[in-house]
């Protein structure tokens, strides 16, 4: 639905507007999956990042030092 209210803004009147229409489709079709295929490898690459040992240490470090610090803020705030 959102192709069909946004793409007939950017066809001219002028020449072939089916066709036009169909280009834009592709075109967006085209760059949607190129960034999907982008995410999926920076998600790839960034798991086989995260599932080692010593930066899963650091996150669970990181994570809870930052819990400790937000419940010494509810318990400041009460």
């Amino acid at each position: 639905m959102f192709a069909v209210s946004v793409l007939p803004q950017f066809v001219t009147a002028k020449g072939p507007v089916f066709l036009s229409t169909v280009a834009l489709g592709a075109l967006w079709a085209l760059v949607s999956a190129s960034w999907y295929m982008l995410l999926t490898w920076a998600v790839r690459r960034g798991r086989a990042l995260v599932s080692r040992p010593a930066v899963l240490r650091g996150l669970s470090v990181t994570t809870g030092v930052v819990l400790l610090g937000l419940g010494a803020a509810v318990i400041a705030g009460a």
